[in-house]
């Protein structure tokens, strides 16, 4: 996984998001890396987690896909908001990706928020 490339989008979550920031893991098809875990999260039931999490994230299938439907375009993300938490999932091909848990009060703004991200990971 190129580490410039995270380090350029954790730079960039920690910018728009600051103290809000629970969690940035990269995963690919039989890896993954958490990149960025707060202090008050690092705990063995996190630790035990993010492996089952991140292989349904593998899994990932959008709601939408343009062949059944192409006026929205092909999926770039995939947010599910939660009590405490706004998670992103960035699929970045077949079994690729980042996922990115903010505190939910970071939801606002979040389509500028994921396209950013998106930018970075894909500006090579």
């Amino acid at each position: 996984m190129p580490a410039d490339r995270y380090d350029r989008l954790i730079q960039l979550v920690h910018g728009r998001a600051g103290d809000s920031v629970r969690l940035v893991a990269a995963y690919s098809t039989d890896d993954w890396q958490a990149l960025y875990v707060r202090d008050d999260l690092k705990t063995e039931a996190l630790r035990d987690a993010v492996p089952p999490l991140l292989d349904r994230l593998r899994k990932y299938e959008p709601i939408v896909v343009p062949e059944l439907y192409d006026r929205v375009g092909p999926a770039e993300a995939a947010v599910e908001l939660h009590e405490h938490a706004a998670v992103v999932h960035i699929p970045e091909g077949d079994c690729r990706g980042v996922v990115v848990s903010l505190d939910r009060e970071v939801a606002r703004g979040l389509s500028a928020f994921v396209r950013n991200c998106d930018d970075v990971l894909t500006d090579e």
